[in-house]
């Protein structure tokens, strides 16, 4: 049995030691033949003290070895585990893990050690490679890790650069930080059914960063789950893509105003009159019009004209509070608003909140044939979820609507149900 043993042993890729203390010093009394492997020199050059141990740690290693060894003395429990170290044979790096096993006699003193020594030469290779990876990943790509109540439990380093918020800010946190006022409860509500089913969500949206820019991602969210098949968390990787919104953003944009154009006009126009019928709810389409604008032209010029234009962008757009209100610059001085979800009183403040706030900026008009300031009309159709009204006939009736109001002397809002 004890043959077979010793075979075992020595065959095995683990080197076996014992030492025993003698004359107050701890000395080598057993070592396996497969020492050589380790080494290049045989179990007896080491039993007969030609060569020991520390003769090939490597130099930097040496201090923190010998630290360790001294620490060994200290130890309560039956094993001590050294991090692992390196050896140097035949002026090659060797990485070893080194594992001491204590035995105390019936006193309760240290009678002997015996360990292993393994060759992970290897295994720290595929570490330090996996280490690289791992860097190079969280330098450089966007990935938040969230456990299943959707808080936040770690995030990459570049994604923390993008974001402006450090790793302790956004750790227990959850992405809502992010959050952007135009992003309705909808679409997340949407995504977080899809993730909680187990499966993969994949979109775009807006977030902000800590100093309150905008910025745009495309986002894939894969939940992680355990052995059971239970969902642990979710991990979200994300794709910048703010410049191409950018660029996509100028094409439907309307130069002078900086509102949506009439290109986009048509694109909304067709979702979300899609989206109220999907959804049961009124669909409002209004249309403006600037009272007398050619006369006001001809009057101050089209730089004038311009800058009308420009403020009467900003003061619709400042009286639009709703995420789901669309406001557009249809061609000259036309604008269209779409909005969804409004009763009709709702849509007749709404109407007389934009005659207000235009009359307030009080722009002088001498051409004006009603006012001494500008004006605007406006025509709104509504919608009704009963209604069997189909899209090519909402923007007609809205025209028709702001014609009334400007037969029956501008300044007003005709609103059609």
């Amino acid at each position: 049995m004890q043959d077979k043993l010793s075979h075992y042993l020595n065959e095995s890729p683990t080197v076996f030691f014992i030492l025993k203390k003698e004359n107050k010093s701890w000395e080598l009394e057993y070592v396996t033949s497969n020492v050589v492997n380790l080494y290049g020199y045989s179990a007896e050059d080491f039993l007969l003290k030609k060569i020991k141990h520390e003769d090939f740690i490597f130099t930097e290693d040496l201090h923190t070895f010998r630290s360790e060894i001294r620490q060994v003395s200290k130890v309560i429990k039956n094993e001590y585990i050294y991090n692992p170290y390196r050896l140097v044979k035949n002026n090659q790096i060797i990485w070893v893990n080194h594992i001491l096993k204590i035995i105390h006699d019936e006193n309760g003193n240290v009678s002997h050690y015996y360990g292993y020594l393994n060759d992970i030469t290897e295994s720290q290779k595929i570490k330090k490679e996996l280490e690289q990876h791992l860097n190079i990943i969280n330098n450089n790509v966007l990935i938040t890790i969230s456990n299943q109540d959707g808080f936040i439990i770690d995030v990459s380093d570049a994604y923390c650069k993008l974001t402006q918020f450090t790793k302790n800010e956004l750790i227990g946190k959850k992405h809502s930080i992010f959050r952007h006022s135009s992003m309705d409860d909808t679409f997340f509500k949407e995504l977080w059914e899809t993730i909680l089913n187990g499966k993969i969500w994949k979109g775009e949206y807006k977030n902000i960063k800590k100093d309150g820019t905008e910025f745009w991602v495309e986002n894939s969210i894969t939940p992680n789950f355990d052995e059971y098949k239970n969902i642990t968390g979710f991990t979200s990787v994300y794709n910048d893509i703010t410049d191409k919104k950018k660029i996509s953003e100028i094409s439907i944009t309307d130069f002078l105003t900086e509102l949506y154009n009439r290109r986009h006009f048509n694109t909304i126009f067709d979702l979300e009159f899609k989206r109220a019928k999907r959804d049961r709810k009124n669909f409002i389409l209004l249309i403006l019009d600037i009272d007398f604008f050619k006369q006001y032209n001809d009057t101050y010029g089209h730089d004038g004209g311009d800058i009308v234009l420009r403020k009467i962008s900003d003061i619709i757009k400042a009286t639009l509070k709703r995420p789901n209100d669309y406001l557009f610059r249809l061609g000259g001085e036309e604008f269209g608003i779409i909005t969804s979800d409004i009763e009709y009183i709702g849509v007749v403040r709404l109407c007389n909140r934009l005659l207000s706030s235009v009359m307030d900026l009080k722009i002088k008009h001498r051409a004006s044939l009603i006012n001494d300031f500008v004006t605007i009309s406006i025509g709104a159709q509504i919608v009704k979820t009963s209604s069997d009204i189909n899209e090519n006939l909402v923007f007609k009736f809205a025209d028709n609507a702001l014609y009334e109001a400007k037969k029956q002397g501008r300044n007003r809002a005709i609103i059609k149900e």
